[in-house]
């Protein structure tokens, strides 16, 4: 009877353990396909706007100054 115990419970405890490393992958293996990309696109978009935005401000003054 015990044995039968025993079996069950390491036969689940294989199965959580399995759960859960598989659980540990999927996560490591978002970050390094969706989310660090992402913040990488957001923040060279973030830039690109900061850029544009500066480029058009010294294209207004400069607008500014000739009249």
């Amino acid at each position: 009877m015990s044995s039968h115990l025993a079996m069950l419970y390491w036969s689940g405890m294989l199965v959580l353990f399995f759960f859960w490393a598989y659980g540990i992958v999927s996560f490591i293996l978002d970050l390094k396909n969706k989310i660090v990309p992402g913040i990488i696109q957001y923040r060279r978009g973030r830039r690109r706007e900061k850029a544009k935005q500066e480029h058009e401000e010294e294209r207004e003054e400069r607008e500014k100054q000739l009249y």
